[in-house]
């Protein structure tokens, strides 16, 4: 049956289906007809993937080269272009019926569809995109002025409607990115809110000239999804998922925010529901793919893609996509088709101008291949306009954001992994819960002042916004009346009647105005909260107003942060009133998960290399500074690293080396060592590590480099910075730059004494000691008792011949023993059941059995890094739950130490980082629940701890049952203590 000809289109149908050994060829269009042409299977010379790996299909070809950003994408897909053209153009009959069909079109002024129908999967999978022009052999066809190329889908079971639809058009903008449940979880999270903000800020002229609608859904479940489509007026007409997904469908949430594969049959039963929609957008990862299945033995039309699925039982038209599109092109493609779109273009010609204008941009276009990711599916329709031109649009007025921001220092929008804690900011502050007081707690330079800024962005218009510092209140005069004075102004915008200050005192104005500030959705963020509890003239008053401000019931919500828990704040109220948000540092998998997803050119070079930088480049402008380099660069030799940071100005500029002042904090030079008494911080900081040892002078940077790859090892977010300050860099570690030479092994009592005296001064929580040959002195080991009881953690070793060294050793030392790779205890390092040294035993060298291989000269092995290697695993688990003391840190260490065999009997012990890391997560999970059942969001943002390694401790907690069950209240999944001893979380 010949085609019927749409208006705008002169169509061309293409049939290409392979059986047995050939493939076989149809194509028919007003012009005439031609059938079942024999044609060979096409044979592919494809390059290696990045790995090395030979390449046999051009679907993996184009994944590879799409994910990794190869530069060398333009030439080879030529190449595969020409093999396609050979393949269908190179019979007479089809190339002919080709230019006639298309001289006919621009003789009648309309453009020509190439309607390509293939089968099976793996004939489908071949990206069709890549089609030559006849006509211009070094040109695609898909890019051509007069032509467009389309997949026609297998078969269609709905109505179709293509009459245009009067403005605004309606789109539903869904956003998946659920939470990792574990390791195993390889899909990249991404920042939904950051990739929200983008793709609405492209769609926003669009949107002020009354062309568009969009309702965004970012909790994406199918219940969620039932109740928007059956909300929308006039239903919705676009479907746009932008998201994690596979051959096998779409990923959803479930009510407790875990993730859950819709297959592609169920989510098109959903898309059901929506009677009116034209077209569909699966931005996810290659939903224009099928999965694998049996070629010869499926029935027709064997296994199919979610876009071929949606376009036979939902939808006139879907856009799938062929490989992972990064997020630059992504918002590309979203403005310039959109804007096309709503333009009254047909979707084809929008689909081509966005395919040009990614092909044009400079960071996604020629020689890359993102332009051909995307592929148009058709059902039975033509790919025409779907807005009607000739109407005129209706703008709506956009509703004014009210508020305040002040002394606030504001940086990118941008963040990695944030959701959980993003999802329950929202909540509070939009008064969503019964929580009144939103409580941030993090290290400085966790992005505390971040998190609340993209929070209050993401607040609806009608919530008042006041964001200050308490430093800058404080610096008023009167900080009480100065919030007061502020809150006022803010209400007043808002449309509020407010009590005028008269001559009420601060307190009194401040307290009438919040019975006017109930009825006033608001949101009061204080930066700097941990000024409220120092000894500043007002300071004890404005605490006092903030939690007067708490007490009330109404719409106005508070949100402080803080270095550390404010419970002076948090005590007066109910632990349902009270959300905390413990923030940490960024960890090398959630860089490397965003790099993935934003920087594929980075990811030609192997993760292990790129995992190395992490200590030098900091920040995620530098890696797109790399990224660009390693792009003109154009070679992706790990070796070449080096030097592109150093062309960043990074890892270069070191702080100059402390003079020693040990003779000033000891006092005279003749007296006996003593440790002064610690000062507390102010503000919690980053743990600092003093490493002192035969081969360790030098060796600092080394030294940070493995520490930070032990950390990523093991999970543990944050870097460690060797010699310079940690404040604002690590939120880890910060490696001391006090060293000590020892003379043929044996350092002088003096200069041990100075350099103890040193790393105390620098603050130092962890100090690792190896006496190498000598033996401790007991002024020595005075020093070490008082530095233990300063709340510091001393870890000592060495390699001691002689058998009276080991009780020489004072209780206050943590002392480790080295231990060989086959498990047996070292000479150097003997044990002595009687004294109960060593405490445990370590690896001699960080090998392959602990953090990688890390470092390359072969001297850093021996009882210095094993003892340091016990210092890292104190670090990790200190760095996870900082409310331990050194002690509790040490007893944890040994209470999860594996037991060895030992000649001589007893109970030594080999250190465990895995069994003590799991040990205080559990520890910090249970804690985080108090009396207070938690849902799972709750919970994960209370804890600073990533949802891939708290989940599945979480559930063999709940297995367990000892200490934490699951239970279900009203719909909704909890979790709560089991034990007995659950007291109040706020005492």
């Amino acid at each position: 049956m010949r085609p019927q000809t749409a208006p705008g289109f002169e169509e061309l149908e293409i049939s290409v289906l392979r059986a047995g050994d050939h493939v076989w060829l149809s194509a028919q269009s007003r012009m005439g007809s031609v059938f079942a042409v024999r044609r060979s299977v096409p044979e592919w010379k494809l390059p290696n993937d990045v790995t090395g790996k030979t390449v046999d299909a051009p679907s993996d070809w184009l994944t590879d080269t799409v994910r990794h950003a190869r530069t060398d994408a333009a030439s080879h897909a030529l190449d595969v272009g020409k093999v396609l053209t050979d393949l269908v153009f190179g019979v007479p009959d089809i190339v002919t019926l080709l230019q006639q069909s298309r001289g006919i079109a621009g003789t009648s002024g309309t453009q020509l569809l190439v309607r390509v129908l293939a089968a099976p999967q793996e004939v489908c999978a071949w990206p069709w995109e890549l089609l030559l022009d006849p006509q211009r052999p070094d040109q695609f066809l898909a890019m051509a002025r007069d032509v467009h190329v389309v997949r026609s889908g297998r078969s269609r079971t709905y109505p179709i409607r293509q009459t245009p639809i009067e403005p605004p058009l309606n789109l539903l903008l869904v956003m998946s990115s659920p939470l990792r449940v574990g390791p195993e979880d390889a899909e990249a999270p991404f920042d939904l809110y950051a990739e929200k903000r983008s793709l609405l800020s492209e769609l926003q002229p669009l949107i002020d000239r009354g062309l568009l609608r969009v309702v965004v859904e970012d909790r994406p479940s199918v219940e969620r999804l039932r109740s928007r489509m059956g909300m929308q007026r006039r239903g919705f007409h676009l479907f746009h998922y932008l998201g994690h997904a596979n051959p096998d469908g779409l990923k959803l949430e479930r009510r407790n925010g875990r993730g859950m594969l819709l297959p592609s049959q169920e989510f098109a039963l959903l898309l059901q529901q929506l009677p009116d929609l034209r077209l569909a957008v699966f931005a996810g990862c290659e939903t224009a793919r099928a999965p694998d299945g049996v070629v010869d033995d499926d029935p027709w039309p064997g296994p199919l893609s979610s876009a071929d699925i949606c376009v036979r039982d939902a939808c006139p038209m879907v856009i799938g996509m062929q490989a992972v599109l990064p997020f630059r092109t992504e918002r590309l493609l979203t403005r310039f088709f959109y804007q096309a779109l709503t333009a009254g273009q047909p979707v084809a010609e929008a689909l081509r101008l966005a395919r040009l204008a990614i092909n044009g941009d400079e960071n996604s276009g020629e020689p890359l291949l993102d332009w051909a990711v995307p592929c148009l599916f058709v059902g039975g329709s033509e790919p025409g306009a779907i807005i009607d031109p000739e109407a005129k649009a209706r703008p709506e007025p956009a509703p004014r954001r009210i508020g305040l921001r002040l002394g606030i220092r504001q940086g990118e929008l941008r963040f990695i992994s944030r959701l959980a804690e993003l999802r329950e900011g929202v909540d509070v502050l939009s008064g969503q819960t019964s929580a009144r007081l939103l409580h941030v707690v993090g290290m400085p330079s966790t992005g505390k002042t971040a998190l609340l800024d993209r929070i209050l962005e993401e607040l609806d218009p009608g919530i008042a916004l006041l964001f200050i510092s308490a430093k800058r209140l404080l610096a008023e005069p009167d900080p009480v009346r100065e919030l007061a004075r502020l809150v006022a102004e803010l209400m007043r915008d808002a449309g509020a009647r407010t009590v005028r200050e008269g001559r009420f005192s601060a307190g009194d104005w401040w307290e009438r105005l919040l019975g006017d500030l109930t009825e006033v959705p608001a949101a009061i963020v204080i930066d700097d909260g941990d000024l409220l509890l120092g000894d500043t003239p007002g300071a004890a008053d404005l605490l006092s107003a903030l939690m007067l401000l708490t007490e009330r019931r109404g719409c106005a919500r508070l949100a402080v942060a803080t270095t550390g828990d404010l419970a002076e704040l948090t005590r007066p109220l109910r632990p349902s009133e009270v959300r905390t948000i413990r923030l940490d540092a960024l960890s090398w998998p959630e860089v490397w998960q965003w790099i993935r997803r934003n920087l594929p050119a980075l990811t030609r070079y192997p993760e292990k290399d790129l995992s190395r930088l992490y200590t030098d480049v900091r920040h995620l402008e530098l890696w797109e500074q790399l990224a660009d380099l390693a792009a003109q660069n154009g070679t992706f030799e790990p070796q070449e690293l080096p030097n592109l940071v150093r062309q960043l100005g990074v890892g270069t500029a070191k702080t100059p080396e402390p003079e020693p002042s040990g003779s000033d904090f000891f006092g005279a030079e003749t007296a006996v060592p003593e440790v002064a008494a610690a000062t507390a911080a102010p503000v919690r900081r980053a743990l600092r590590l003093a490493v002192a040892g035969p081969f360790t002078v030098g060796r600092r940077e080394e030294i940070a480099v493995a520490v930070t790859q032990c950390a990523i090892k093991h999970g543990v977010p944050g870097r460690v910075v060797a010699g310079e300050t940690g404040e604002g860099e690590s939120a880890l570690a910060e490696l001391l730059p006090q060293e000590l030479a020892f003379a043929d092994g044996v350092p002088s009592e003096r200069d041990v004494c100075r350099w103890m005296a040193d790393a105390a001064a620098a603050d130092a929580d962890i100090l690792v000691f190896d006496y190498g040959n000598a033996v401790p002195s007991d002024a020595q080991n005075a020093v070490i008792a008082r530095l233990g009881s300063d709340g510091r953690l001393v870890i000592v070793s060495g390699d001691h011949s002689d058998e009276p060294a080991y009780p020489a050793w004072t209780a206050d030392a943590f002392a480790v023993g080295a231990i060989e790779d086959d498990g047996t205890l070292t000479h150097e390092t003997p044990y002595y059941p009687d004294v109960g040294k060593p405490d445990v035993y370590a690896p001699r060298t960080i090998t392959d059995t602990a953090c990688e291989h890390l470092v390359d000269r072969p001297e850093m092995e021996g009882t210095t890094f094993a003892a340091l290697y016990v210092a890292v695993a104190a670090m990790l688990v200190w760095a996870t739950d900082r409310d331990l003391s050194a002690q509790e840190v040490r007893a944890l260490l040994v209470k999860t130490a594996a037991p060895i065999p030992t000649e001589r009997g007893g109970t030594a012990k080999r250190l465990d980082v895995e069994a003590a890391l799991n040990s205080s997560r559990r520890n910090v999970l249970v804690g985080a629940i108090g009396s207070d059942a938690l849902e799972l969001g709750q919970l994960l943002a209370e804890t600073p701890l990533r949802p891939e390694l708290a989940v599945p401790l979480l559930d063999g907690l709940v297995a367990d049952g000892t200490r934490i069950r699951r239970v279900v209240r009203n719909g909704v999944e909890q979790y709560e203590r089991a034990d007995d001893d659950a007291g109040p979380r706020n005492e």
